[in-house]
């Protein structure tokens, strides 16, 4: 049954003319923590998207517990939590109000709310920094607030894209901790990477991309095994510095008209200059308890 938690099956896409998987297959095994890596331009970020139904596949199909996302996205959004853009929190709000926001978005009552954020903060490390504004945190900080965000909801997939980068050594040992205090709850990761010692260290299941394909899958061991290593930078080093190597680049401009709740429904940066706007969120979360 792991293996049927999160499927793809013949995933093919393409942005305009740029093919950037090709009918790929891939499962995520539940409670675990999957890894995908390839070089720069592989479409690593592109999984997470379609798995989230951030995009579209052009065809095949995405499935969480035998579900098909891309049909069935209302009813199963508030399965996943997504830190796959950088900065997905509000600037102009403070560590309470931006999760305050969010959880407001996925419809949880105010009470119900208040009190997880309280819990959400401790556990995060944030519960210094509730009434700071988000553009004064330190970026470490900024990054446990962007899992924060999405963790308000109490989402049994957690989805991040690459959630170590530009964080110096002692800074990505905490949040690679706290990655793992957050798999130890029972919640399904899939995150991606550049640091390969990371996958060493954290991961029970990998995918690998390589011209538009996933070329292996399956536990830290198995894939040692086959490459006669204990290091995902040698198995690295021997697939990619094969020669016909493709990369593309991703548009960026496209998204899915079925996109997640939070993406979907959240603010557009340009809102966040309107004071009034900034002022409506603010009191709204100091607001009574009642109604949804």
């Amino acid at each position: 049954m792991d293996d049927a938690f999160i499927q793809l099956k013949g995933v093919t896409k393409t942005f305009k003319k740029n093919k950037v998987l090709d009918a790929i297959d891939l499962s995520i095994p539940e409670g675990k923590i999957t890894g995908i890596i390839g070089a720069s331009g592989e479409g690593k970020s592109t999984i997470l998207k379609l798995i989230s139904s951030f995009y579209k596949v052009t065809s095949g199909e995405v499935f969480y517990i035998r579900r098909n996302i891309n049909k069935d996205i209302k009813n199963i959004k508030e399965s996943f939590g997504l830190a796959i853009e950088s900065g997905s929190f509000y600037e102009n709000l403070t560590v309470y109000e931006n999760l305050f926001h969010f959880g407001r978005l996925y419809g949880i009552k105010r009470g119900i709310l208040k009190r997880r954020i309280k819990g959400i903060v401790y556990f995060i490390g944030l519960d210094d920094a509730t009434n700071i504004l988000a553009k004064n945190l330190s970026l470490g900080m900024k990054n446990r607030l962007d899992l924060a965000c999405a963790l308000v909801h109490k989402p049994t997939v957690l989805i991040l894209d690459e959630p170590t980068a530009d964080l110096d050594p002692l800074l990505r040992n905490q949040m690679l901790k706290l990655i793992r205090k957050i798999n130890s709850h029972g919640t399904t990761i899939i995150f991606t990477t550049q640091i390969l010692e990371e996958i060493d260290e954290l991961c029970d299941h990998i995918a690998i991309l390589y011209n538009e394909k996933i070329i292996e899958e399956g536990s830290l061991d198995d894939i040692f095994k086959k490459y006669n290593t204990r290091k995902m930078n040698d198995v690295f080093t021997k697939i990619f510095t094969k020669k016909g190597r493709k990369t593309y680049q991703e548009s960026r401009s496209e998204k899915s008209s079925s996109d997640l709740q939070r993406h979907n429904e959240a603010l557009k940066p340009e809102a966040l200059k309107d004071n009034h706007f900034i002022q409506e969120i603010i009191d709204d979360s100091r607001g009574d308890d009642n109604g949804i």
